[in-house]
């Protein structure tokens, strides 16, 4: 009787831990995949600040920052229309540099948001973008954290399931050593 019982709990545990190897072996291509994936979103998400940075450091440049006290005191005698045209084309030059620039690393990163970004910069004023811009980092930071979140989950995961697995081979190993003694 207590052989059967034995080689019953023996057969109950097998199955448990041939079930729990499955799992095993499934959530760590999961954790795998998802660790990939993960170290791939990081790496695009520093060239999408990298380029970012870059737009904020044209923006803020002296080329463009600078122009107004440059020229506006001589244009002021010259008349409004000058000032608003020069205005005007500084601005648009600028912005024509952000634009072409964000969309170069766009379609190199293959970024939908860089993209997306580089239109907003080609139609809108850069008060608008520098709000965006700070909106997107913060966005991205954001990802970042619960993307290593979901990574810190995944690995607590797999170390409880080591565990488990430990426990189950020390459990079958009993068991065989009772059947033996029987």
């Amino acid at each position: 009787q207590s052989k059967a019982d034995a080689e019953g709990d023996l057969k109950d545990t097998s199955d448990t831990r041939k079930a729990d190897q499955a799992y095993l072996e499934d959530l760590t291509a999961t954790c795998e995949q998802k660790a990939n994936d993960f170290e791939s979103r990081q790496q695009l998400r520093t060239e999408e600040l990298e380029a970012i940075s870059k737009a904020i450091e044209i923006i803020s440049s002296g080329a463009v920052a600078g122009s107004a006290e440059k020229h506006l005191p001589s244009l002021a005698q010259e008349g409004a229309t000058a000032l608003v045209s020069l205005r005007a084309t500084t601005q648009h030059t600028a912005q024509v540099r952000v634009a072409e620039f964000l969309q170069r690393r766009s379609e190199e990163l293959k970024s939908r948001v860089l993209s997306a970004l580089a239109v907003r910069v080609s139609n809108d004023p850069f008060e608008k973008v520098k709000k965006m811009l700070k909106d997107l980092v913060v966005r991205l930071m954001e990802e970042a954290n619960e993307e290593a979140d979901h990574k810190g989950w995944c690995d607590t995961e797999l170390s409880t399931n080591e565990q488990t697995r430990k426990e189950k081979t020390e459990s079958v190993e009993t068991l065989h050593a009772e059947i033996d003694q029987l």
